[in-house]
């Protein structure tokens, strides 16, 4: 998948880059000093996985100093480790899948960078079957590197914040692996359930979820594993698993009014009704992120809908991959952890603020651009909220 969309990228180069206003989020934002805030905001990042040896010192611990972590594999069994665990063949490879993933980052920007012009040569030059092994190579590594790149948003400037890790898999290779079945989808809902339940007991206060489980890639998987399914049966079993998942998440969102949890809205360019995906849905202290570029407009990619209150900058956002190197990744997955470390720093100055307090607080101090999407302002955020504390 990520090789069929590389290659129109780059024969478009220039026509999809939009213009770079590196000031306009820079206007916007802030960063906090240590006098400035009360403590550190204990935040989950609920993801593929964190590369713990890139946050020194910003990882949350337990009383015994245990790095606070919980995670499942992709067959959803309890797993609790901060990543996934990858063939030797895959690991053995990270500077190189590192580098096709920042060609990634610039085609989809349609910059025609050297490492963009390296790899559509090499894939021009694989026989079908060896370019289907080296795209489900990156595929995995890119689910691989994920959650890393979240946390690495998240954390940028010196947010006042520790991370809990909570850790979940997707399905990767073609035909997929695994291959979706109703038990798997009963499965994924209580793991998701037990996910949930654990970041809040853990004490986390913002919760980053940069996935959104659609019906549309449960659709695509049973094409692929059971093609022999009839087409009313997998609609069933995508929509069963969306619906199933959805309710839990609701189930635990209220359960939970003192978290405020950061959802991304989804880069299909569509509706969140036709995208239907598991949190297709509004609560108090549930927050759905839109993309926007860097300067404002609306991202093509991104998917809207009423349920999408605020958006951000999810253009080529800084992010370090696995083993530390920086790529420029785009998406909403990169625009709902800005959000989240907007509200981490509204946290470190006003503690008090329940979830949807929070919520309320991020969405009246933005501002709309010009096809009214509005914008998180973290600077006007914190402003805010430190005006609302006695003596701050």
């Amino acid at each position: 998948m990520i090789i069929a969309l590389l290659l129109p990228a780059v024969a478009a180069v220039g026509q999809q880059s939009p213009t770079r206003d590196t000031s306009f989020w820079a206007r916007r934002d802030t960063v906090l000093s240590p006098l400035t805030s009360t403590r550190s905001v204990r935040i989950a990042i609920w993801d593929s996985g964190v590369d713990t040896t890139l946050f020194p010192g910003r990882l949350a611990r337990d009383e015994r100093g245990r790095v606070l972590l919980r995670g499942y594999d992709a067959h959803k069994r309890r797993q609790d480790l901060p990543m996934a665990v990858l063939p030797p063949h895959l690991l053995g490879r990270t500077d190189e899948l590192n580098g096709y993933l920042i060609a990634y980052d610039d085609a989809e920007a349609g910059i025609e960078s050297e490492r963009v012009v390296a790899l559509a040569a090499r894939v021009d030059a694989l026989a079908p079957d060896d370019r289907r092994k080296l795209e489900d190579a990156i595929g995995e590594w890119s689910g691989f590197a994920h959650g890393t790149g979240v946390t690495d948003i998240a954390l940028t400037g010196g947010t006042p914040a520790e991370v809990v890790i909570a850790r979940m898999e997707w399905w990767h290779g073609s035909p997929p692996v695994p291959c979706w079945s109703r038990e798997l989808a009963v499965r994924e809902a209580e793991s998701i359930g037990d996910l949930l339940a654990f970041v809040v007991g853990a004490g986390a206060r913002v919760v980053n979820m940069s996935w959104n489980r659609a019906e549309h890639s449960y659709l695509g998987n049973l094409a692929e594993c059971a093609p022999e399914m009839p087409a009313e049966e997998r609609r069933a079993l995508a929509r069963f698993t969306v619906d199933t998942i959805r309710a839990v998440l609701q189930q635990g969102m209220r359960s939970a009014p003192q978290v405020l949890f950061v959802g991304a809205a989804g880069n299909a360019g569509t509706s969140l009704e036709a995208a239907n995906p598991a949190t297709r849905f509004s609560l108090p202290n549930f927050l759905l992120v839109g993309a926007v570029d860097s300067a404002g407009a609306r991202a093509r990619f991104t998917n809207t809908g009423p349920e999408v209150t605020l958006f951000a900058n999810g253009f080529r956002v800084p992010a370090r991959l696995p083993g530390g190197t920086f790529s420029f990744p785009s998406g909403t997955s990169m625009a709902a952890p800005l959000v989240t470390r907007a509200a981490a720093m509204v946290l470190a100055v006003n503690p008090a603020l329940t979830g949807a307090e929070l919520r309320r607080l991020l969405e009246a101090t933005s501002s709309a651009n010009a096809t009214g999407d509005r914008l998180l302002h973290t600077a006007r955020a914190v402003r805010a909220a430190r005006g609302t504390v006695p003596g701050r």
